[in-house]
């Protein structure tokens, strides 16, 4: 199975997202979904995996996506404000909010990650 590439991100105090691309490819949520839950299941464990570079090498930061909407345009160009954003070759978007790991693959809907992997079991 191809694995496809995922950006990983958190809500920072200031109402922007925060964000990596990791160099590897684990995006959907089977592989990287379970890792961040297993891994970094906090907040401040989401922080330190982004900002403090505790995911390694990764190959793109952005830390200043326009909140969830934003973020979401990395995937969704249709109701895109910014369509700079655009990184066609991201198939999955993984956000700490709401006190877990979200999961959108359109950038528009987000179901907490616990759940999809529930769902594929």
């Amino acid at each position: 199975m191809i694995q496809e590439k995922a950006m990983i991100g958190y809500i920072t105090d200031g109402g922007k997202v925060s964000a990596i691309e990791p160099s590897w490819n684990l995006g959907d949520p089977d592989h990287l979904g379970k890792f961040l839950i297993n891994n970094w299941p906090t907040r401040e464990q989401a922080i330190q995996l982004i900002d403090k570079g505790g995911i390694g090498v990764f190959d793109f930061k952005k830390t200043d996506y326009w909140y969830v909407d934003g973020f979401g345009d990395v995937i969704c160009t249709q109701f895109s404000f910014n369509k700079d954003e655009h990184r066609p070759h991201i198939k999955h978007l993984y956000l700490w909010m709401k006190g877990e790991w979200q999961y959108s693959d359109c950038g528009i809907d987000w179901t907490p990650v616990r759940e999809i992997i529930k769902e594929t079991a």
